[in-house]
């Protein structure tokens, strides 16, 4: 004998066969693609352990690799923005906070964001970015990444500090903001230079903030990926100073300085 259903039970029926569908594919592709250390690659196993539990399924990393981040300690996140002050700075107390040593295995990590386009890392890479600002109650009214020059971003495609600063800004529940600071002209690649001059010639006048925009007393956190004599980031914020903003400092994953 035919069963006869309702349109609402036939629209229950449905959905939760699409639920069983859906859940099976979803198992399938666990077992055919396991998440794995966003570090070493390896499969990231069950963990017992709350806390192992927590690096390993919100963040992927792995007990290993967890184990051997170099992490700064409290007292040494904080550095000065240049490495090489001088006197009449206009911007002279200017400080950038670092969570990491830059060693491996964040240098690769960070490569790997710069690089191939890793948003991934870049999530993980800004938890600790936003877990070093919150240990400081640091407050601030926009988040801005460092901007490439068009050029380099359509050679890119993307640009690596915007990957660790949307999350970083999501997390700190702040105002992402990247049209406040523009690249107005195209310079050659800081990694080019070792001394701190020629660094700072290069990037010197290379930014702008667009006509439209007030940052009178505005409190802002520039977001970069490294910093080695904070010359780019000191000009950044240089222009930021002098369209009105009130207080900028820095926030990069990684620095070689103490």
């Amino acid at each position: 004998m035919p069963a006869f259903y309702s349109q609402s039970e036939s629209s229950e029926i449905s959905d939760s066969l699409e639920e069983v569908q859906v859940g099976m594919v979803s198992r399938l592709c666990a077992a055919l693609f396991p998440p794995v250390c966003v570090f070493c690659g390896r499969i990231l196993l069950k963990e017992k352990d709350d806390a192992a539990a927590f690096f390993s399924k919100k963040l992927q990393i792995c007990r290993n690799c967890l184990a051997i981040l170099p992490l700064r300690f409290p007292e040494e996140r904080r550095i000065s923005c240049l490495s090489n002050p001088y006197e009449g700075d206009s911007a002279p107390d200017m400080q950038v906070l670092v969570p990491f040593r830059y060693e491996d295995p964040i240098v690769q990590a960070l490569r790997a964001v710069k690089f191939h386009d890793a948003p991934y890392i870049g999530i993980t890479l800004s938890f600790f970015m936003s877990e070093a600002l919150l240990a400081e109650a640091s407050h601030f009214d926009a988040v801005i990444p460092v901007p490439l020059s068009s050029q380099r971003r359509k050679k890119r495609g993307y640009n690596q500090a915007e990957l660790l600063a949307e999350p970083l800004a999501r997390r700190m529940n702040v105002p992402y903001v990247p049209a406040f600071l523009i690249r107005s002209r195209h310079t050659r690649q800081q990694s080019r230079f070792s001394d701190p001059i020629l660094r700072s010639v290069n990037i010197c006048d290379a930014f702008s903030v667009p006509d439209e925009f007030d940052l009178e007393g505005l409190s802002i956190l520039l977001v970069d990926d490294v910093t080695t004599t904070g010359s780019t980031l000191h000009e950044a914020a240089v222009t930021l100073y002098r369209k009105g903003a009130g207080y900028v400092a820095g926030i990069v994953a990684a620095s070689g300085r103490m």
